[in-house]
């Protein structure tokens, strides 16, 4: 009885250069560059540049090949720069870029490159998902349902980028200034201003989805929302300080309702829940429009709902107040 072999899979679009800085990435970087050569993509190439505490460079170094190439980054070099050297050795006109946390998978990355290779777009973005194993985590459920209901409501065009799963020609790259300038925080936000204001629009994909590794411990959700929320009022202060302002005057009566009734329960208080009230009615909405689209959530995910609901407002303040020096300001 003869066997049957399988062929490599062809892709239907051009290869693509991925590049990565991977700063103590230690723990996912197996994975990430497996999960690259699973795709079986004839001619993609992958470019880390990789460093850190952990032996992020030297566990990459014994992983690189001819479609693999690894650059080391040295401490203080930060993420723009990193992605600055890894642009210089790519090899081909579609860049994608990524973090060292996801996974590749070929329905996402044909969805992202699509536009761009039937020439309607220089530019691409799409959303993203929990990785796999992080299935059952309240933490990574609750911003997975809140990110869908984002994502879905968007329309065909982003202003931004989501810097985990984004695509663009070497051409709009020039055009943004090749990632020159440094960012000490924010890179994807920056570039997205970059092309916007070279006339480059972003196509939104939300057929494109890649897994990455969510916050899963309170502190690096608090830490994470709290530099996402910085960098918009940062690098676009004109238009994102004010709304900043604002957000975190309503986190401010958000959290007031709550602890009110720690010390006293009359009517003032009750009142003084509303804000909060309408908190938890947007992000149990989220879960619900996500069930029905066929997310799975345990119920401690529903339970734990309004302890999310207060970290989301701690990291709106916690935005603010890292605003107010030029340290915290520019601090990862």
């Amino acid at each position: 009885m003869q066997t049957a072999t399988i062929a490599p899979q062809t892709p239907t679009l051009p290869p693509f250069t991925a590049l990565v800085a991977a700063w103590n990435e230690g723990e996912n970087l197996e994975a990430h560059i497996r999960s690259f050569r699973a795709l079986r993509w004839p001619g993609a190439q992958l470019v880390l540049c990789a460093g850190g505490e952990d032996g992020t460079y030297q566990r990459a170094l014994a992983l690189a090949d001819e479609d693999v190439a690894v650059l080391e980054q040295k401490p203080g070099m930060g993420k723009q720069r990193a992605l600055r050297e890894a642009l210089k050795h790519a090899r081909h006109d579609l860049i994608f870029l990524t973090d060292a946390d996801c996974l590749y998978d070929r329905p996402s990355l044909e969805a992202l490159l699509k536009p761009l290779a039937e020439g309607r777009y220089q530019a691409a973005t799409g959303g993203s998902r929990p990785l796999p194993r992080q299935a059952g985590s309240a933490l990574a459920e609750y911003q997975s349902a809140r990110d869908l209901r984002y994502f879905d409501q968007m329309g065909p065009e982003a202003d931004g980028l989501l810097g985990r799963n984004a695509a663009l020609t070497r051409e709009a790259l020039r055009q943004a200034g090749d990632l020159s300038e440094d960012v000490a925080t924010g890179t994807d936000y920056h570039l997205a201003k970059k092309l916007r204001e070279a006339g480059i629009k972003i196509a939104y994909v939300k057929e494109s989805r890649v897994e990455s590794e969510y916050p899963d411990t309170p502190a690096s959700y608090l830490s994470r929302q709290r530099r996402w929320i910085k960098n918009l009022a940062v690098h676009d202060p004109r238009k994102n300080r004010p709304a900043l302002f604002k957000s975190a005057a309503l986190a401010a009566l958000s959290l007031l309702g709550p602890l009110g009734l720690m010390f006293n329960l009359n009517g003032f208080t009750a009142l003084l829940c509303a804000p909060f009230l309408l908190a938890l009615a947007s992000r149990y909405r989220d879960l619900i429009y996500a069930a029905k689209a066929g997310g799975a959530f345990d119920l401690k995910t529903y339970l734990a709902v309004p302890y999310f609901a207060l970290l989301d407002q701690i990291a709106v303040l916690g935005a603010l107040w890292d605003l107010q020096t030029p340290q915290r300001r520019t601090r990862w």
